[in-house]
């Protein structure tokens, strides 16, 4: 538990190795070998050297650790005053002392319901516990400590990681939605498959890492159909007839969870079997979403495969507070041949349906991906993109119209495009063309005078 937070201990040490003249910690603070290795380390050489920093270079050698395990302590991380760094180390050690007193009460009340009777010892330690924690929270809020001015801000070198590039964001909850009978499921076993075997995804990167699939939904027998078709091998599953069987997110097994390999993108199909709560309650998906929080802050891609009602790209089952607390959210729908059309009435996906796999609400980036499905293989694959020939050529034209020093209004494009057959007949579907080209850079635009809106090259000023 807190493997994060003791690695960016770990990291602000580096950049201001001095901080351990402040005697607060020990190779026994951290729960890793690495960690503990590490902290050795950066011991060892602020002894015999005394740097303004560390160089990772010489950190990673002197112990034979990973360059991309101490580059990733330092990613994002500050260099921190003294009261900050204090801080830090004392809210760690409140947290575990807060989980060390919840385990021995949770152990002392089975064994009272078990026995009839109390461990007079076991309630010594509670209390003790409890003291330990009164002492850390006398002191845990220092204004000073934890407000960051924004020239610190921007001085944190974040970069997005990808378990699944562009698709499912590292230690982020991503929710996949499509009408029921879509391919759901197929789309994501052949996901976890590509992360398990760190193997390319739809043509995507993947983050080879391990994966662990929790299905609530599918009866064994066709689980285990699938699995084979696909030819899957290291992902790990925990059907419904496991014993014991997977927790719903709403009782206190849910702690289970937090036993899963580190780092494994989990995977929950689907997301109404999870809880026994109200899916159209704010408060019961709150709550659910709060727990999956929890397991991404331990560092989990979670992806919970979900069912819309009925073909929309703007609905989905439940209450929209699925939507507001997930980090990522993506649609798969069926389209009509040629554009980005949704079908509305439901079909029956034949060997010639085409798919749109695209993003919603999102705290990343908007992407859209052209698909069909292998009925031979069982897996979606990469299909033509309907309109890329039409967004280059009103790309040329913008551009050309800008060149001879002509302004370009909205109604000027779609005038156009009509008159050529460049583009999706009806005029929502090209305004999305539009929308989707600006999206990818290929052009800019502005609002003019009496709000008409202008179209322009990228570089145009």
């Amino acid at each position: 538990m807190f493997i994060e937070q003791e690695k960016e201990i770990l990291g602000q040490l580096i950049l201001a190795p001095h901080l351990l003249e402040l005697d607060l910690l020990d190779q026994g603070f951290f729960s890793s070998e690495d960690a503990r290795k590490t902290f050795a380390a950066i011991t060892e050489i602020w002894e015999e050297m005394r740097p303004a920093d560390i160089d990772i270079g010489i950190l990673a050698a002197k112990k034979g650790l990973s360059m991309e395990f101490i580059a990733g302590l330092i990613s994002g991380n500050y260099r921190p005053t003294q009261e900050a760094f204090t801080w830090r180390i004392r809210e760690l050690k409140r947290k575990r002392a807060s989980e060390r007193v919840l385990k021995l009460a949770l152990d002392e009340s089975q064994q009272l319901v078990k026995t009839g009777e109390v461990d007079p010892a076991s309630l010594d330690k509670i209390r003790e516990g409890f003291a330990e924690i009164e002492g850390l929270d006398a002191k845990a809020f220092d204004p000073a400590a934890v407000l960051m001015p924004g020239k610190m801000i921007q001085a944190l070198q974040f970069e997005t990681e990808w378990t699944v590039e562009k698709l499912i964001p590292a230690r982020s909850i991503s929710v996949l939605h499509s009408p029921g009978g879509l391919g759901k499921t197929w789309f994501s076993l052949a996901l976890a498959k590509a992360v398990s075997s760190g193997t390319p995804f739809l043509g995507l990167k993947t983050t080879p890492g391990p994966v662990c699939y929790i299905d609530f939904e599918n009866p064994l027998p066709v689980l285990v159909g699938r699995v084979r078709r696909l030819d899957i091998r290291d992902v790990l599953f925990w059907h419904l007839s496991a014993n014991p069987s997977p927790p719903r997110l709403d009782t206190s097994e849910y702690k289970l969870y937090r036993q899963l390999p580190a780092g494994a993108l989990i995977i929950f199909d689907a997301l109404r079997a999870t809880h026994s709560g109200d899916e159209n309650s704010s408060q019961d998906m709150a709550f659910i979403m709060g727990r999956l929080k929890e397991l991404r802050e331990l560092n989990h891609p979670i992806l919970l495969i979900h069912h819309t009602p009925k073909a929309s790209e703007r609905l989905y089952k439940g209450s929209t507070a699925i939507s507001d607390l997930a980090d990522h959210v993506l649609k798969l729908y069926q389209s009509r041949r040629g554009g980005l059309e949704e079908i509305q009435e439901y079909e029956e996906p034949g060997i010639d349906a085409r798919f749109v796999l695209t993003t919603g609400k999102t705290r990343f980036e908007h992407f859209h991906l052209f698909l069909s499905f292998d009925m031979e293989t069982g897996e979606f694959v990469l299909a033509e993109d309907p309109n890329a020939a039409a967004v280059e050529a009103v790309t040329e034209y913008i551009k050309s119209e800008a060149d001879a020093g002509r302004s370009l209004k909205q109604a000027d494009i779609v005038s156009w495009a009509k008159k050529e057959g460049i583009g999706p007949a009806r005029r929502g579907a090209f305004l999305a063309l539009l929308n989707r080209g600006e999206r990818e850079l290929k052009w800019v635009s502005s609002k003019g005078f009496k709000g008409g809106r202008y179209y322009y090259p990228p570089t145009s000023s």
